[in-house]
Protein backbone atom coordinates (compact mmCIF):
# COMPACT_ATOMS: atom_id res chain seq x y z
CA UNK A 1 0.00 0.00 0.00
CA UNK A 2 1.37 3.42 -0.91
CA UNK A 3 2.39 5.53 2.08
CA UNK A 4 0.07 8.37 1.07
CA UNK A 5 -2.98 6.09 0.83
CA UNK A 6 -4.33 6.82 4.28
CA UNK A 7 -3.57 10.51 4.01
CA UNK A 8 -5.92 10.54 1.04
CA UNK A 9 -8.54 8.09 2.24
CA UNK A 10 -12.22 8.90 2.00
CA UNK A 11 -13.56 6.09 4.13
CA UNK A 12 -17.16 7.31 4.20
CA UNK A 13 -17.29 8.53 0.59
CA UNK A 14 -19.46 5.89 -1.08
CA UNK A 15 -19.16 7.43 -4.53
CA UNK A 16 -15.38 7.28 -4.35
CA UNK A 17 -15.57 3.66 -3.15
CA UNK A 18 -17.67 2.75 -6.20
CA UNK A 19 -15.19 4.48 -8.52
CA UNK A 20 -12.41 2.31 -7.15
CA UNK A 21 -14.51 -0.84 -7.56
CA UNK A 22 -15.34 0.07 -11.15
CA UNK A 23 -11.62 0.34 -11.80
CA UNK A 24 -11.04 -3.10 -10.26
CA UNK A 25 -13.84 -4.57 -12.35
CA UNK A 26 -12.36 -3.07 -15.51
CA UNK A 27 -8.91 -4.50 -14.72
CA UNK A 28 -10.17 -7.99 -13.86
CA UNK A 29 -13.08 -8.57 -16.20
CA UNK A 30 -15.41 -8.91 -13.23
CA UNK A 31 -18.97 -7.65 -13.45
CA UNK A 32 -20.19 -4.84 -11.25
CA UNK A 33 -23.95 -5.21 -10.94
CA UNK A 34 -26.57 -3.21 -9.14
CA UNK A 35 -27.94 -5.50 -6.47
CA UNK A 36 -30.72 -3.26 -5.17
CA UNK A 37 -31.93 0.26 -5.82
CA UNK A 38 -32.04 2.16 -2.56
CA UNK A 39 -33.86 5.37 -1.72
CA UNK A 40 -30.56 7.24 -1.48
CA UNK A 41 -27.82 4.85 -2.66
CA UNK A 42 -27.77 1.76 -4.82
CA UNK A 43 -26.08 -1.42 -3.59
CA UNK A 44 -23.72 -3.36 -5.85
CA UNK A 45 -21.97 -6.67 -6.16
CA UNK A 46 -18.70 -7.30 -7.96
CA UNK A 47 -18.63 -10.84 -9.28
CA UNK A 48 -16.72 -13.11 -11.59
CA UNK A 49 -18.24 -13.65 -15.01
CA UNK A 50 -19.05 -17.25 -14.10
CA UNK A 51 -19.91 -18.46 -10.62
CA UNK A 52 -19.84 -22.25 -10.28
CA UNK A 53 -22.18 -24.25 -8.09
CA UNK A 54 -19.23 -25.07 -5.83
CA UNK A 55 -16.00 -23.28 -4.97
CA UNK A 56 -16.95 -19.59 -5.16
CA UNK A 57 -15.44 -17.27 -2.53
CA UNK A 58 -17.77 -14.77 -0.86
CA UNK A 59 -16.59 -11.60 0.90
CA UNK A 60 -18.80 -8.78 2.12
CA UNK A 61 -18.29 -5.52 3.97
CA UNK A 62 -20.19 -2.49 5.16
CA UNK A 63 -23.32 -4.06 6.57
CA UNK A 64 -22.71 -1.71 9.52
CA UNK A 65 -21.91 1.74 8.18
CA UNK A 66 -19.85 2.85 11.18
CA UNK A 67 -17.28 0.11 10.47
CA UNK A 68 -15.29 1.57 7.55
CA UNK A 69 -12.15 -0.54 7.87
CA UNK A 70 -14.11 -3.44 6.37
CA UNK A 71 -15.08 -1.58 3.20
CA UNK A 72 -11.60 -0.03 2.95
CA UNK A 73 -9.91 -3.35 3.66
CA UNK A 74 -11.85 -5.18 0.98
CA UNK A 75 -11.15 -2.64 -1.76
CA UNK A 76 -7.49 -2.34 -0.71
CA UNK A 77 -7.11 -6.12 -0.92
CA UNK A 78 -8.87 -6.23 -4.29
CA UNK A 79 -6.67 -3.48 -5.74
CA UNK A 80 -3.59 -5.45 -4.68
CA UNK A 81 -4.84 -8.83 -5.96
CA UNK A 82 -6.29 -8.30 -9.42
CA UNK A 83 -4.52 -11.37 -10.81
CA UNK A 84 -6.18 -13.57 -8.23
CA UNK A 85 -9.55 -12.00 -8.97
CA UNK A 86 -9.08 -13.02 -12.60
CA UNK A 87 -8.31 -16.63 -11.68
CA UNK A 88 -10.76 -17.58 -8.96
CA UNK A 89 -14.56 -17.22 -8.79
CA UNK A 90 -15.61 -14.47 -6.39
CA UNK A 91 -18.84 -12.87 -5.24
CA UNK A 92 -17.91 -9.62 -3.49
CA UNK A 93 -20.23 -7.15 -1.80
CA UNK A 94 -18.36 -3.84 -1.40
CA UNK A 95 -20.89 -2.18 0.92
CA UNK A 96 -24.27 -3.60 1.92
CA UNK A 97 -25.34 -0.47 3.82
CA UNK A 98 -24.17 2.61 1.86
CA UNK A 99 -26.52 4.99 3.70
CA UNK A 100 -24.95 3.83 6.95
CA UNK A 101 -21.43 4.27 5.57
CA UNK A 102 -22.10 7.82 4.41
CA UNK A 103 -23.80 8.73 7.70
CA UNK A 104 -21.43 6.75 9.96
CA UNK A 105 -24.37 4.73 11.27
CA UNK A 106 -24.59 1.09 12.29
CA UNK A 107 -28.14 0.92 10.97
CA UNK A 108 -29.70 1.79 7.64
CA UNK A 109 -31.93 4.81 6.98
CA UNK A 110 -34.85 2.94 8.53
CA UNK A 111 -32.87 2.38 11.76
CA UNK A 112 -32.69 -1.35 11.04
CA UNK A 113 -29.67 -3.52 11.80
CA UNK A 114 -29.21 -5.30 8.48
CA UNK A 115 -27.07 -7.95 10.16
CA UNK A 116 -30.10 -9.08 12.14
CA UNK A 117 -32.38 -9.29 9.13
CA UNK A 118 -31.53 -12.44 7.13
CA UNK A 119 -34.48 -14.41 8.50
CA UNK A 120 -36.88 -12.69 6.08
CA UNK A 121 -37.18 -10.79 2.83
CA UNK A 122 -38.86 -7.59 3.99
CA UNK A 123 -35.74 -5.46 3.41
CA UNK A 124 -35.10 -5.17 -0.35
CA UNK A 125 -31.29 -5.08 -0.05
CA UNK A 126 -31.21 -8.24 2.05
CA UNK A 127 -33.75 -10.05 -0.12
CA UNK A 128 -31.67 -9.20 -3.20
CA UNK A 129 -28.44 -10.28 -1.50
CA UNK A 130 -29.94 -13.63 -0.53
CA UNK A 131 -31.00 -14.13 -4.13
CA UNK A 132 -27.47 -13.31 -5.34
CA UNK A 133 -25.98 -15.77 -2.83
CA UNK A 134 -28.32 -18.39 -4.22
CA UNK A 135 -27.82 -22.10 -3.61
CA UNK A 136 -24.11 -22.29 -4.29
CA UNK A 137 -21.80 -24.17 -1.95
CA UNK A 138 -19.20 -21.52 -1.21
CA UNK A 139 -15.65 -22.58 -0.48
CA UNK A 140 -15.25 -19.68 1.95
CA UNK A 141 -17.26 -16.76 3.29
CA UNK A 142 -15.82 -13.71 5.04
CA UNK A 143 -17.85 -10.91 6.59
CA UNK A 144 -15.77 -7.88 7.56
CA UNK A 145 -16.70 -5.93 10.70
CA UNK A 146 -15.44 -3.66 13.47
CA UNK A 147 -16.20 -3.28 17.17
CA UNK A 148 -15.80 -0.16 19.33
CA UNK A 149 -15.45 -2.32 22.44
CA UNK A 150 -12.75 -4.57 21.01
CA UNK A 151 -9.30 -4.63 22.62
CA UNK A 152 -7.72 -6.08 19.48
CA UNK A 153 -8.77 -8.11 16.48
CA UNK A 154 -11.08 -11.06 17.09
CA UNK A 155 -12.70 -13.64 14.86
CA UNK A 156 -15.88 -15.68 14.94
CA UNK A 157 -15.21 -19.07 13.37
CA UNK A 158 -18.33 -21.17 12.94
CA UNK A 159 -17.65 -24.81 13.77
CA UNK A 160 -17.84 -26.79 10.55
CA UNK A 161 -14.74 -27.77 8.57
CA UNK A 162 -11.56 -28.88 10.28
CA UNK A 163 -8.72 -28.26 10.79
CA UNK A 164 -9.74 -24.85 12.03
CA UNK A 165 -8.13 -21.73 10.57
CA UNK A 166 -8.95 -19.13 13.19
CA UNK A 167 -5.61 -19.12 15.04
CA UNK A 168 -3.66 -18.74 11.79
CA UNK A 169 -5.87 -15.85 10.69
CA UNK A 170 -5.25 -14.04 13.97
CA UNK A 171 -1.52 -14.56 13.54
CA UNK A 172 -1.73 -13.04 10.07
CA UNK A 173 -3.37 -9.94 11.56
CA UNK A 174 -0.97 -9.69 14.52
CA UNK A 175 1.71 -7.53 12.82
CA UNK A 176 -0.97 -4.87 12.37
CA UNK A 177 -3.37 -5.42 15.28
CA UNK A 178 -2.83 -7.83 18.19
CA UNK A 179 -5.53 -10.35 19.13
CA UNK A 180 -8.18 -9.33 21.63
CA UNK A 181 -7.23 -10.87 24.97
CA UNK A 182 -10.65 -10.80 26.63
CA UNK A 183 -12.02 -14.09 27.93
CA UNK A 184 -15.61 -13.08 27.23
CA UNK A 185 -16.50 -11.30 23.99
CA UNK A 186 -20.08 -10.30 23.27
CA UNK A 187 -21.22 -12.72 25.95
CA UNK A 188 -19.34 -15.69 24.47
CA UNK A 189 -16.23 -17.50 25.65
CA UNK A 190 -13.10 -16.44 23.79
CA UNK A 191 -9.46 -17.46 23.77
CA UNK A 192 -6.76 -15.30 22.28
CA UNK A 193 -9.22 -13.41 20.10
CA UNK A 194 -10.95 -16.53 18.80
CA UNK A 195 -14.65 -17.22 19.32
CA UNK A 196 -16.05 -20.55 18.09
CA UNK A 197 -19.72 -20.42 19.02
CA UNK A 198 -22.19 -23.27 18.79
CA UNK A 199 -25.15 -22.27 16.68
CA UNK A 200 -28.12 -21.50 18.92
CA UNK A 201 -31.04 -21.00 16.58
CA UNK A 202 -33.33 -20.02 19.44
CA UNK A 203 -31.08 -17.03 20.09
CA UNK A 204 -31.37 -15.92 16.48
CA UNK A 205 -35.15 -16.23 16.66
CA UNK A 206 -34.93 -13.53 19.32
CA UNK A 207 -32.29 -11.18 17.89
CA UNK A 208 -32.55 -11.85 14.16
CA UNK A 209 -30.39 -13.88 11.80
CA UNK A 210 -26.88 -12.57 10.95
CA UNK A 211 -25.34 -12.78 7.51
CA UNK A 212 -22.62 -15.23 8.62
CA UNK A 213 -25.11 -17.67 10.11
CA UNK A 214 -27.28 -17.45 6.99
CA UNK A 215 -24.25 -18.40 4.88
CA UNK A 216 -23.51 -21.31 7.17
CA UNK A 217 -27.09 -22.54 6.91
CA UNK A 218 -26.76 -22.36 3.13
CA UNK A 219 -23.96 -24.91 3.34
CA UNK A 220 -20.77 -22.85 3.33
CA UNK A 221 -18.05 -24.96 4.94
CA UNK A 222 -15.92 -22.10 6.30
CA UNK A 223 -17.51 -18.89 7.56
CA UNK A 224 -15.56 -16.18 9.41
CA UNK A 225 -16.58 -12.85 10.87
CA UNK A 226 -13.55 -10.59 11.26
CA UNK A 227 -13.76 -7.84 13.89
CA UNK A 228 -11.15 -5.10 14.15
CA UNK A 229 -11.03 -2.59 17.03
CA UNK A 230 -12.53 0.75 16.00
CA UNK A 231 -10.34 2.69 18.43
CA UNK A 232 -7.14 1.67 16.62
CA UNK A 233 -5.85 3.72 13.68
CA UNK A 234 -7.63 3.14 10.39
CA UNK A 235 -4.40 2.14 8.63
CA UNK A 236 -3.78 -0.70 11.09
CA UNK A 237 -7.37 -1.92 10.93
CA UNK A 238 -7.37 -1.92 7.12
CA UNK A 239 -4.09 -3.82 6.98
CA UNK A 240 -5.42 -6.37 9.49
CA UNK A 241 -8.40 -7.07 7.23
CA UNK A 242 -6.14 -7.30 4.18
CA UNK A 243 -3.82 -9.72 6.00
CA UNK A 244 -6.69 -11.98 7.09
CA UNK A 245 -8.16 -12.07 3.59
CA UNK A 246 -4.73 -12.88 2.22
CA UNK A 247 -4.21 -15.75 4.65
CA UNK A 248 -7.62 -17.15 3.76
CA UNK A 249 -6.74 -17.05 0.07
CA UNK A 250 -3.50 -18.88 0.76
CA UNK A 251 -5.32 -21.59 2.66
CA UNK A 252 -8.18 -22.01 0.25
CA UNK A 253 -5.64 -22.58 -2.49
CA UNK A 254 -5.30 -19.40 -4.49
Amino acid sequence: MKEDYLARHRAHDYGHLLERWRAVAARTGMRMRRLAKGAAYDVYTVRSAKLPREGTIYISAGIHGDEPAGTEGLIAWAEENTRLLKRRPFLLVPCINPWGLVNNSRTDAGRRDLNRSFQGDSIPEIAALKQAIGKRRYALALTLHEDYDAMGVYIYELRVATPYWGDALLEAARPHVPPDGRRIIEGREAEGGLVRPELDMKLFEEIGLPEAVYLRLQGCARVFTIETPSEYGLDRRVRAHVAVIGECMRRVGS
